[in-house]
């Protein structure tokens, strides 16, 4: 049976304290020690020379086009043109720096290249990762997709994730680079926070009033009101990802934080696809 409940409030800044998770669990204090040297993994090619043709797209010296695997600029969260722009900017000139001063390091992911031609990569400046950087300067936002951790039984990319998930969350709660802009912020899981936002890249945060599961999709539902609340969707698919039906039908009564693409499907919705989509926080976070 899918069931939605009343709209519940959220707030527009979150603490990074993290705990008690069915599907990610990590606090500040552990989330670096649980992911050290996680990002880092895996085989890595030097790079002589690198350009910043925009905020998204990196060109190396050899031709090769790619993009920052698991991040976005944080001008993804901007409605106001204007202050986008500016945003795509400021990460645009800081990526020119980086990539200019400091000696690179890249692994490029398996997959194809998207739509723009461009391999999603990770990769070092120095003795930092890039991501990692970004993120801390409050530059960028992570996006689940194309990173490591999206396969069932990758450890060593679920810590990564779970890492940069926390140097993100602890920029945002000291307002760092963007997110000192008050029109950037995690959103209440309410139809009236997110209504207006249908077609954008969204964070938002509320307590999950019920789990329905069917054949074919599982619902996490923010509120009582099916035809118009907040709604999480995930097909059967891809439960597994999310550790199963058991795993999922727990989140009942968590507070949640989740990011993606907002559709209008009887009220707001996001289809999670990724572990990452979905972070599940302690009550101190709600202050």
């Amino acid at each position: 049976m899918i069931c939605r409940s009343g709209a519940t409030g959220g707030l527009r800044i979150c603490s990074a304290v993290v705990c008690s998770a069915v599907i990610w669990a990590f606090s500040t204090a552990t989330a670096a020690a649980a992911g050290d040297g996680a990002c880092e993994s895996g085989p890595w090619d030097r790079v002589a020379t690198a350009s910043v043709a925009d905020a998204r797209t990196i060109v190396l010296g050899d031709g090769r086009v790619v993009r920052l695997a698991g991040l976005e600029s944080l001008a993804a969260l901007a409605r106001d043109p204007k202050t986008a722009d500016a945003m795509d900017a400021q990460l645009a000139g800081k990526l020119t720096h980086w990539l200019t001063e400091m000696p690179l390091r890249i692994r490029i992911l398996p997959g194809k290249p998207d739509r723009h031609g461009r391999r999603a990569a990770i990769i070092m400046a120095g003795d930092e990762l890039l991501q990692e950087r970004l993120l801390d300067a409050g530059l960028a936002v992570f996006m689940p997709g194309k990173f490591p951790g999206n396969a069932i039984g990758d450890d060593a990319g679920d810590a990564c994730a779970r890492r940069l998930l926390g140097v993100e969350a602890a920029a945002r709660l000291a307002r760092r680079g963007g997110w000192s802009d008050s029109g950037i912020y995690v959103a209440a899981a309410r139809p009236d926070a997110l209504s207006s936002q249908f077609g954008h890249f969204v964070i938002f945060q509320g307590i999950v009033r019920s789990v329905g599961t069917r054949r074919d999709r599982t619902y996490i539902d923010f509120g009582e009101h099916w035809s118009s609340d907040v709604t999480v969707e995930i097909l059967a698919a891809r439960r597994r990802y999310f550790g199963g039906e058991a795993a999922l039908e727990a989140l009942t009564g968590k507070i949640v934080r989740v990011r993606g693409f907002l559709q209008e499907k009887a009220g707001p919705m996001i289809l999670a696809r990724y572990r990452a989509q979905i972070e599940v926080l302690a009550d101190t976070q709600s202050r």
